[in-house]
């Protein structure tokens, strides 16, 4: 069997946890690797960047470039920090290929990763799919600020963009169509509670497979 290699972008990674999102890429990272995936970890952690291979997973931990933020917004700092992710992602990139390696897949978590995704698809031609653990309608209460909306704006881009959009309920699906259009409901995938690994699994081989 060929391996795969995954590129996975998260916002948070342990010892980061901000929320969820942390613990659940950290067990699909570690279910991955135990079933034969090379996985690429990119995670932005002002407090612990560096690089570190634990138990076959290689994390890349990137500092956002400019310290005065989040004081100006949450948007600002994702902008800025998604540089030096496009930047580690390219030298992760650079040297698969110089190993006479490639990644097949990025899978981009939450709506702080999308700018870099987006990126990674054009400058090198890879197919990415993006989880969404919630939605800036839902963050915001319905109470949309001009921060607010352009948040939405890059969520739109990342279901537009994606080859799958995944989440982890049948009511969060129906949200992300409602807000994102309808035109995209063979794109969501609804991860199980159990097996959703295996789920993944089968999502990533449909997406490398069609790409």
């Amino acid at each position: 069997m060929t391996l795969l290699r995954v590129l996975i972008l998260t916002w948070e990674y342990p010892p980061k946890r901000l929320g969820s999102v942390a613990d659940h890429v950290f067990t699909l990272s570690h279910e991955l690797v135990k079933q034969g995936y090379e996985i690429e970890v990119l995670a932005e952690d002002d407090l612990n960047p560096g690089i570190e291979d634990v138990a076959g997973v290689h994390i890349h931990r990137v500092a956002n470039p400019i310290k005065t933020h989040p004081n100006a917004s949450l948007l600002t700092f994702a902008m800025t920090a998604s540089v030096a992710m496009e930047q580690e992602a390219s030298n992760i990139i650079y040297h698969c290929r110089k190993r006479g390696e490639k990644i097949d897949l990025v899978h981009a978590h939450e709506w702080l990763t999308i700018s870099p995704a987006v990126t990674l698809k054009y400058a090198f031609n890879l197919p990415f799919i993006i989880t969404l653990h919630s939605i800036e309608a839902h963050r915001c209460h319905g109470i949309f600020g001009p921060i607010n909306i352009a948040i939405q704006e890059v969520e739109s881009t990342g279901v537009q963009e994606s080859a799958k959009v995944l989440t982890t309920t049948e009511w969060m699906k129906d949200e992300i169509l409602k807000y994102y259009g309808e035109n995209h409901r063979n794109k969501v995938q609804v991860l199980p509670p159990e097996g959703w690994v295996q789920k993944m699994k089968n999502i990533y081989g449909e997406v490398i497979k069609t790409s």
